[in-house]
């Protein structure tokens, strides 16, 4: 047997290698977003176009966020006195820094509309955006579409404190739902996604799959046990196959007007898959080893919401002061874009400390005081 039953009734050590692990997912994306505005400026490629794949670091960010939220918050399923304290919480978690940073952004676009897309001074997109309400289109703070299914997973995980019961069938109803949807889209020809309603595409996405995936590891983790070459093995495949899998989308599938449905799923498959081989090889690996991990990778996983919030409209000027200095060599281009990356994720970690910490722990230290 490779596993033992193991329940934790102590405190959880904070897990540091996931931790820094959430910083190399930021890291990814920024890559991913300065890749997307190098092409789009020069119509080069930016370091081979290898971080093409970049935007797989949010499937990890599923994953972890599911398996944190099992090893947080399961306890209080059937408490219904604790869902207000934990939708609360985790509101200000996102919110408040969330619309520090877009009322910075917002009256960009009335100052530079060429900036945006030409919604984002409509008063309702606004609201919903600062909301986060699904819409058909991103919200103003482009990379807050992923906030908004962290939300959505909250109030369904609300419920299901408040009825377990109903809550939970309607929890696997949905997932259920997802996997049809998924498996007709393929059978259409990937027609179905295609000319879906944006909330049904929304409510049933492959990445209510990825964040069940994490809630599923998190609970196998507080009753497991893995002996560490196990964990080795399974942080290492998971390692492996991404990589692998970034290869193969980078150089293989080459995402086209005929691929693009292909691609959607092979992320899910392949991404989805690896990152939660990874987190959960990461975490049982941590459970079962004292690991000496850097803490500069600790704290780059710690800055990672800010460096995700606010890396776009950093990189969004840098660019466009590399195209206003007119540099024409690939090689100075690619060095200037890799140079903002470095400054933006320079600049997310410093509003790490000076800007969001403190706003969470104004929010929360408000919270507390009314609850008392």
């Amino acid at each position: 047997m490779t596993y033992t039953r193991k329940q934790i009734k102590q405190p959880l050590q904070k897990l540091k290698l996931l931790e820094s692990l959430r910083g190399v997912a930021a890291l990814l994306i920024v890559a991913f977003h300065a890749t997307d505005l190098f092409s789009l400026k020069f119509n080069q490629p930016f370091l081979l176009s290898f971080f093409e794949f970049g935007d797989a670091g949010v499937d990890f960010f599923f994953v972890l966020s599911g398996f944190f939220l099992a090893l947080s918050s399961f306890k209080y399923i059937g408490q219904q006195n604790r869902a207000k304290d934990f939708l609360l919480k985790r509101c200000v978690r996102i919110y408040p820094f969330y619309w520090a940073v877009s009322l910075c952004i917002i009256p960009i676009y009335f100052l530079i509309p060429s900036f945006g897309k030409g919604y984002e001074t409509d008063t309702g997109v606004m609201i919903k955006s600062l909301l986060l309400i699904p819409q058909s289109h991103a919200p103003i703070l482009s990379v807050a579409w992923f906030l908004s299914h962290l939300v959505f997973f909250y109030i369904v995980f609300t419920a299901v404190i408040v009825r377990p019961g109903v809550g939970s069938k309607l929890v696997l109803s949905g997932l259920s739902v997802s996997v049809f949807f998924m498996l007709a889209d393929v059978i259409s020809g990937f027609q179905l996604r295609e000319n879906a309603h944006f909330l049904f595409d929304f409510i049933f996405s492959y990445y209510n799959l990825e964040f069940a995936g994490g809630c599923l590891l998190g609970v196998l983790f507080k009753r497991l046990q893995l002996k560490r070459n196990v964990s080795c093995w399974l942080l290492l495949t998971g390692c492996f196959g991404f990589i692998v899998a970034a290869l193969l989308d980078v150089y293989g599938l080459q995402t086209s007007s005929q691929t693009s449905g292909i691609a959607h799923y092979y992320e899910f498959v392949t991404y989805g898959v690896c990152s939660l081989l990874i987190v959960a090889g990461a975490a049982f690996l941590e459970k079962s080893s004292r690991l000496a991990i850097h803490q500069g990778f600790v704290l780059l996983g710690a800055a990672s919401f800010s460096i995700y919030l606010t890396h776009y409209p950093i990189l969004s000027v840098l660019t466009k002061i590399i195209e206003t200095l007119g540099i024409s060599s690939l090689g100075l281009r690619s060095l200037s874009m890799l140079l903002a990356c470095v400054v933006a994720v320079a600049i997310g970690c410093g509003v790490h400390f000076v800007v969001e910490k403190r706003i969470v722990s104004l929010f929360s230290t408000r919270l507390t005081y009314k609850r008392a």
